[in-house]
Parts: structure tokens; sequence; C-alpha cells
């Protein structure tokens, strides 16, 4: 058995083995793709994610990776078939992590069947976070957007966006930041001002693999909740993404701990696709691998 970094040659066999792991959801490990072709593109792309190989001769099989993201590392594996997992899992972790260092922690999301994942995750010394559940609107139940529709972000709602942010999303890493940004053409912030305040925005992003476009994040102030806003900016956000970008779906995901969201996604039209769990583990600052 022998471990190494990812060679070009490799790809093809490493986007099979990905596929073949992530049709059965005992082995998926989800956002790391589910169509062979999807994969090896996102595999070949200049920031792909950082992947280490098991062969047991010429026989590829297993496969880890991982992208880094403001200093964490969302794990991607590990892919192994046909061989001893917990054996060629490890193997393939410690061969990952020597490649990436410098990172506060890692996060891995494993589909909720996959009970081998997560038992070589919290052998790691990962913990266990929340069920979460994945939507997804095919391109073919866009609704009509009823009402006037959200308009796109401008500089001048940017500290109105920040104050509801850290309202709605306190508890979170995930930023804002980067979809402020109006040089990025795989994003876009759309948002709702009343009498010069910020009191609703949607935040979305075009991906490769899968191919779809993506809800990363949606905020609606308390004061006008339940008059339509979240559908509306779903629906401007969802529009976006497949009728200008081309995306044949969208997607998001929904947290146990924000399950009240759920009926505004069922009636937007979207249905649920899979449900995961998250893994994390976290270094102290000074002591970062």
């Amino acid at each position: 058995m022998s471990v190494t970094p990812i060679h070009p040659a490799d790809l093809s066999d490493v986007a099979r083995l990905i596929a073949k792991q992530n049709a059965n959801p005992e082995t998926q490990c989800l956002y790391s793709g589910e169509r062979a072709e999807e994969i090896e593109a996102a595999l070949r792309k200049q920031t792909a994610p950082c992947y280490v190989v098991v062969r047991e001769g010429r026989t590829l099989i297993g496969a880890m990776g991982c992208e880094v993201e403001e200093e964490r590392g969302y794990l991607q594996g590990p892919f192994v078939d046909g061989a001893d997992f917990d054996a060629v899992a490890d193997a393939l972790w410690s061969a990952l992590q020597m490649q990436i260092a410098s990172l506060t922690g890692w996060e891995a999301f494993l589909h909720v069947r996959n009970e081998r994942g997560a038992a070589f995750y919290l052998r790691q010394g990962f913990r266990r976070g929340q069920t979460a559940q994945i939507y997804v609107l095919p391109a073919s139940a866009l609704q009509p957007i009823e009402g006037e529709p959200a308009r796109r972000f401008t500089p001048e709602c940017a500290a109105g966006v920040r104050a509801l942010h850290e309202l709605a999303f306190a508890d979170s890493p995930d930023s804002i930041e980067p979809f402020m940004n109006g040089d990025d053409e795989t994003r876009c912030l759309f948002v709702y001002v009343d009498k010069g305040r910020c009191v609703g925005y949607v935040a979305a992003s075009v991906n490769d693999n899968p191919r779809e476009g993506s809800i990363d994040l949606l905020a609606v102030d308390a004061s006008v909740r339940n008059r339509g806003y979240g559908r509306r900016l779903l629906l401007t956000a969802a529009h976006w993404l497949i009728r200008e970008r081309g995306m044949p779906q969208v997607g998001l995901t929904v947290r146990d701990m924000r399950a009240d969201a759920r009926g505004l996604y069922q009636r937007s039209g979207f249905r649920l696709l899979h449900t995961g769990v998250g893994y994390a583990r976290e270094f102290p600052t000074n002591k970062r691998r």
C-alpha cells in the first residue's frame, strides 16, 4: 500500500472513486460531488482541493481531500473502496495532515447514514455537531416572484447588512464580507431596505462541483417577519442563479437550530435531498498543525 499526493494521472480514477462512494448514503461524504465528470473538472482547476491517494499496486483504493478557507480545512472523504477501511483511512489522514499546516481547525460533513466515516472522525478526536438538511430547487420548479424583488447590494447598505448579520448569525463563523465584493462574479448579495435600514438579505453563489447555485446566507429582521420578505429574497436569488447564471438547480443547507425555516424553503419549491452531520476538530492558536 502506497500513499502519495494526487498526480494529474490520478484525477479520472479519483473522480470515479468519489462518485461511486457518494452514490451510497452509507459511504457518502457530502459537498464532495456526485457526478464523476463534474468532480474531475473541479479537481483539474487551479484552486482544486489538496488530495492524497492510496494505491495497492496499480489499483486506486482510497482518496481524501481538503479545501482551505480562512485557515480552516474542509475535508472530503475518506473514500475507501474494497479494502481495510480503518487502515486506509488512517493512512490518508496522516498523509493529508502533512500536506496542510497552520490551520485553526478541520471540518467534515457526512451523510447521516455514513457510520464508518462517523466512527473514523470520532476516533481522530473530532466532535460531532448538528444534524443538517440539504434542500434543492430544480430549475423546473422555479416559482415566480410575487411582489417586489430584492435589489442588489450596494456599498451604502454595508453597515445595515453587517448589523443584521451579527444579530442573525451571532454564533456562526460564516462571514458576510465576501458577498459584498462586487468584483466576484460567482457571488451575489440581495437586500431589502426599509427607511434606510436593511431588513433582509440573501447571499448566493455559483458552484462547480456539484454544478449548482447555492443559498449561503439568509436573514430577515424580526420586525418584518411573516410578511413574505424571506420567500421573495429566496426567489430573487434563485432567479439570478437559474435565469442569469444558468444553474440547473439551487441548493441550501438547514441546520437543526434553524428548523423553523424549513416550511419557508418548502413553500418556495425546495425539496429535501440529503440529511447530514457535521464533525469538527479545533486547534488552539498556539498549537496549529
